[in-house]
């Protein structure tokens, strides 16, 4: 397993905590403080987004549980209303926050799981998920608690 630095590890670090928890502020810290909150019930499972649209990131709750935390690195063409990752720089430390595929595999090696647009790494414990835009450079990272 590998394991990466940058303002990424407080990102995995926070997840699995329960939403409320005092140590999920160290992430909301580095993309707030204007935040959105929508709330979901599908087939008794909540899940709970806590929104940072200037900042282009999402933390996911599953049951109360954090179990994502998804950022953008480029422009979203999908939902103009999303900015970009404030830090791109500093986001994991060694890797550019919009790096080719060819990149992300030189410094990260053969990916755990891969897709016609994706590459997911087991990384510090958890994972983290690349999703490559149409210009073949990374479009968003998402630091995730379990393989989904």
């Amino acid at each position: 397993m590998t394991t990466v630095s940058g303002e990424i590890t407080v990102l995995l670090d926070v997840l699995g905590h329960r939403q409320g928890d005092s140590r999920i502020l160290d992430a909301i810290v580095l993309v707030g403080p204007q935040m959105e909150v929508s709330e979901y019930d599908f087939d008794g499972e909540k899940s709970t987004y806590f929104v940072f649209k200037e900042a282009g990131t999402e933390l996911l709750f599953e049951d109360d549980v954090l179990a994502s935390v998804m950022v953008r690195t480029q422009p979203d063409s999908e939902d103009e209303t999303y900015g970009e990752y404030p830090r791109p720089g500093e986001l994991v430390q060694g890797l550019s926050a919009t790096a080719t595929r060819d990149e992300v595999t030189a410094f990260l090696g053969t990916p755990e799981r891969s897709g016609p647009s994706f590459d997911r790494y087991e990384v510090n414990n958890r994972y983290l998920h690349f999703e490559f835009g149409a210009n073949g450079r990374v479009a968003r990272i998402s630091a995730l608690l379990e393989p989904v």
